[in-house]
Order: C-alpha cells, then sequence, then structure tokens
C-alpha cells in the first residue's frame, strides 16, 4: 500500500515513518511533503495513492487547498492537535483524524478502519470540514502558568518577543528582557499560538510579528530577522520561507 504523508515538521515526519514501518514495512511512504505547492504538483503529475496521512496546517497554508487536486476516492487520515471540541467537526464530516502526539495503536487502527471503509470525497466535504474547525471551540493559547516559588505566576502571549530553543530548552523571551522556561516542544507551541502573530522562523526560533523590526536580505535567497529589544539576535530564515515571511508581515 501507499501512503502520501503531507507534514512540515520533519520530526513529526521522521516519527511517522518510524511508526509505518513498525506497522507494516511492505508500506510505500511517499513524501513527506511540506507545502500545498509540492502537494498539488504531486497529484498533478499523475501519481497515485492508496492513502493520505494530512497534518492540517502546512508551510504555506492549510493542506484543504491541495487535498482539493487529490483523487476523491483516496481515504484521508488528519493528524492534529485541535482540541476535543474541534475533532467533533472531523466526526461530523466522516473524516478520521488521529490527535498529536500520535499514539502507534490508533494509527494502526485508523489505517485499518480508513482503508476497509473507503471514502468518496468532494470539495464540498472538505470546505464544509473547514468551516466546522473555524466555527470550533478551539483557541490558540493565550497564557503560560509558569511554576514560581512555592506557587505559580502568568505569562500573557502578548508579551512574547519571541520563542528560542537552546539546548533541547525552551525559552520564552518576554518585551522587558527577562526569560522564562517553558515546558512545551516548539512544534506544540507553533500549533498553540495564533498564527496571525506567530511564525515558525526555523526549527530555532518562533517570532511574534508585533516585534519585527527589520528584514535583510541573506545571501541565497535567505532573510535575516531583527526584533526590537533584542539588538543582537539574528534570526536566519530560509529561502523556502522567505517570500511566507514576507506575505504574513506585510498584510
Amino acid at each position: 500500500m501507499k501512503i502520501l504523508i503531507l507534514e512540515d515538521e520533519q520530526r513529526n515526519a521522521k516519527r511517522l515513518i518510524r511508526l509505518l514501518n513498525d506497522i507494516d514495512r511492505t508500506f510505500i511512504v511517499e513524501g513527506p511533503l511540506a507545502s500545498i505547492k509540492e502537494t498539488v504538483e504531486f497529484f498533478q503529475s499523475g501519481k497515485t495513492t492508496d492513502l493520505i496521512l494530512a497534518d492540517i496546517r502546512l508551510t504555506d497554508g492549510l493542506s484543504f487547498e491541495a487535498l482539493k487536486h487529490a483523487q476523491a476516492t483516496v481515504p484521508i487520515i488528519f493528524t492534529t492537535a485541535y482540541d476535543e471540541y474541534a475533532v467533533q467537526a472531523f466526526k461530523f464530516n466522516s473524516f478520521d483524524y488521529l490527535l498529536k502526539p500520535l499514539d502507534p495503536d490508533e494509527l494502526e487502527a485508523a489505517i485499518d478502519k480508513a482503508v476497509k471503509a473507503g471514502k468518496n470525497y468532494t470539495d464540498e466535504n472538505l470546505q464544509q470540514l473547514f468551516d466546522a474547525l473555524q466555527k470550533s471551540k478551539f483557541r490558540y493559547r493565550e497564557r503560560f502558568l509558569l511554576p514560581y516559588r512555592d506557587g505559580y505566576k502568568t505569562v500573557r502571549v502578548s508579551d512574547i518577543n519571541h520563542i528560542e530553543t537552546e539546548n533541547k530548552i525552551v525559552h520564552l523571551r518576554l518585551n522587558n528582557g527577562t526569560s522564562e522556561v517553558v515546558n512545551v516542544s516548539m512544534d506544540e507551541l507553533e500549533h498553540q499560538l495564533n498564527p496571525d502573530y506567530f511564525f515558525r522562523a526555523n526549527r530555532q526560533y518562533i517570532i511574534n510579528v508585533e516585534h519585527v523590526l527589520f528584514l535583510g536580505n541573506y545571501f541565497g535567497g535567505k532573510l535575516i530577522v531583527r526584533l526590537k529589544g533584542y539588538p543582537k539576535t539574528e534570526i536566519q530564515v530560509s529561502k523556502e520561507k522567505a517570500q511566507r515571511l514576507k506575505e504574513w508581515i506585510d498584510r
């Protein structure tokens, strides 16, 4: 069986491929494809697949846009960080889904169910799912509750200048120049934070659009980001993400 993976986070993709190999080594894995553009090109090239495992958010938008170009008969299993309320939308629209982090047994059961049942999706089905998710009770993170002395303190998301991972430790760099450590991965934060305000510049940094001071051209089509209040911090953005970053800021 051929399985196409749509996933923009390399670590998640590697783990998913590892889980698929554990389930059945005869699976032929295509991808991972990280963008709408790559995925559309895959479908338009005439390539076929028996099953699609799709993250909702890709590097250049939502996977729904790319999946409109897939064969309607191919089963789709979404992998998502949406909470339990939003997941009701998947049930209502008869799509299979898996919550991140993926559980090996749940993945195997979902694949078996999807292949046996088969699907016949249309653009309308995908649009209904997207609309339902938009209207769901899903909310982006607004604050962090952190241990402090003999109790706890809160940090508002709006007070974050940028987020940085250093030696596998995730730091919230705040506007007042202080820093807080959180026990949440960068991948999880990328899904928890509102993409209207936060952008995953690279594996090490997530930046807040409100605190971008300057974008500088760098060799090879890359960009350098400088932030307000952190003059010594220079963040590199790859050529692949550079255009998306400029469009994200220029709104």
